[in-house]
């Protein structure tokens, strides 16, 4: 049984398809897979195990994640930049990866599949869930099975076929599912806010002189609206489908300014935006009537304390292939709250 987000990512004359693998041999993953982008002059894909492809063209190895829209060219938005199976002379190998340049993999490998291999290699890969999957290169029969353990094991024999005419893809691997295509809710986890910082913004001065021989009256008053702003972190391997609506409606963090810590608006829900930045607009207003004896000046001064907050959040999302997950992240952002309105003499 493949598990829950597996995807066979195949490349056949530039067009790239992702779909769910086989189950038996009735499923045709040709009739049902989902045209993702283009793959221009590849001779070699792979996918890491967090979704993220890797793959080479000419004599670069480029990377970047999977592609999502049918007419999206991947080299336009990728990068320049396990155990290992491999079949030697017809025999199945294994080893962990080499990690420095002397480190000699073919001379150190364990043999666990003794003959009849090279016919399996048009494409062989281990799937998510463990088992060991092979394209016969000649009548393109799609095999499922258990890994060899030693050589003495017939993998064939074990092995299920799931489909024909596998071959005619020059390029197979697998994936996991970690494209998103839209947002079914959003927690905001209270517990594990911070205040990150706390700064004091000035809003509104206003000086007041008073050069007669008369008591001078003045009011101040201001209404000033100041710019919220905020972003959403992206889970480490997750990425956003071309052209999906990653919005959401929920409550507006806030510092609570009588208990210095975090809370939730619940009184204004904030359609937010995942994948840009949030702008929430903030007013504060002010009015008051000022006195200034003769021959003084007083300065009025209203402020606001600025906070950077950083509260995570717990996200259930749907991918590209309709899989549900709950990705975890953290939100931040700066808050206005807090007004003060002070009066001083002032002296020029």
């Amino acid at each position: 049984m493949a598990s829950s987000d597996a995807l066979l990512f195949t490349v056949k004359d530039h067009i790239a398809r992702a779909g769910l693998p086989p189950r038996n041999i009735e499923d045709s993953f040709d009739a049902t897979a989902t045209i993702i982008g283009t793959l221009h002059n590849v001779s070699k894909i792979a996918f890491s195990p967090d979704g993220e492809l890797f793959s080479v063209r000419g004599e670069e190895l480029y990377r970047g994640p999977m592609p999502s829209e049918a007419n999206q060219d991947w080299f336009s938005t990728a990068k320049r930049v396990g155990t290992l199976y491999a079949v030697i002379d017809d025999k199945l190998v294994m080893r962990s990866p080499p990690t420095q340049p002397l480190n000699n993999w073919l001379s150190t490998n364990t043999t666990i599949g003794n003959g009849g291999w090279r016919i399996l290699t048009h494409f062989m890969a281990v799937s998510p869930d463990g088992d060991l999957w092979c394209v016969n290169s000649s009548n393109g029969n799609l095999y499922k099975g258990p890994i060899p353990t030693n050589d003495d094991i017939n993998y064939l024999e074990q092995a299920e076929i799931l489909g024909i005419g596998y071959n005619m893809y020059p390029l197979m691997s697998f994936t996991v599912d970690k494209t998103m295509e839209n947002i079914v809710s959003c927690e905001f986890l209270l517990d594990s806010s911070k205040i990150l910082s706390k700064s004091t913004a000035v809003v509104q001065t206003q000086t007041y002189k008073n050069n007669s021989s008369n008591l001078l009256r003045h009011n101040f008053s201001f209404v000033k609206t100041l710019t919220q702003t905020s972003t959403f972190s992206l889970e480490r391997g997750f990425t956003v489908a071309f052209g999906a609506d990653m919005s959401f409606a929920e409550g507006i963090p806030f510092v609570d300014e009588t208990k210095d810590k975090i809370s939730i608006d619940l009184s204004t829900i904030h359609n937010w935006n995942f994948i840009q930045e949030n702008e929430i607009p903030t007013s504060f207003s002010f009015s008051t009537d000022v006195e200034v004896p003769f021959g003084h000046a007083v300065c009025m001064i209203a402020s606001v304390t600025k906070g950077e907050i950083a509260v995570p959040y717990r996200m259930v999302i749907r991918t590209l292939f309709g899989y549900q997950t709950t990705i975890y992240g953290t939100w931040r952002g700066i808050t206005y709250y807090n007004l003060l309105v002070t009066q001083d003499d002032y002296t020029p």
